[in-house]
């Protein structure tokens, strides 16, 4: 597993938590988190997928915005997923899914980290979910 760059000691504990494998990388300038496997809840094409997060270089002061999945997401129902576009990442085609906090749910520096953003992710994909039943 790659470590291009390190994350600080609260993240590394987080994601050793969520059993996950992860990979810190950097492409470009940019940096990213891989989360290998990541579980996809029922109702999608896949079951797992990787997800990736870019770390921006304020963080944590800053916000994670946004994730990306390899493969691309789809609804087993057949309907549609709003806000996504391809982004290339790892010689890969991941699919960027444009999702952001709101005034009623801001980054809050000192509090939030890369598993509060997972929570996120979480909650954007069984938002899909119930949009389409």
């Amino acid at each position: 597993m790659r470590r291009e760059f390190a994350l600080a000691e609260e993240d590394q504990d987080c994601l050793v938590s969520t059993g996950l494998d992860w990979e810190a990388i950097v492409e470009g300038n940019t940096k990213w988190l891989i989360l290998r496997s990541f579980p996809i809840p029922t109702g999608y094409n896949v079951v797992v997928a990787d997800a990736a997060l870019r770390i921006p270089p304020s963080y944590p002061d800053d916000q994670i915005d946004m994730v990306y999945f390899h493969p691309g997401l789809a609804l087993s129902s057949g309907g549609p997923i709003g806000a996504l576009t391809p982004h290339p990442l790892e010689g890969k085609q991941y699919q960027q899914w444009s999702r952001h906090r709101t005034a009623a749910n801001p980054w809050r520096p000192g509090l939030d980290n890369i598993c509060t953003h997972l929570l996120q992710v979480n909650t954007w994909l069984n938002r899909e979910l119930r949009k389409a039943s």
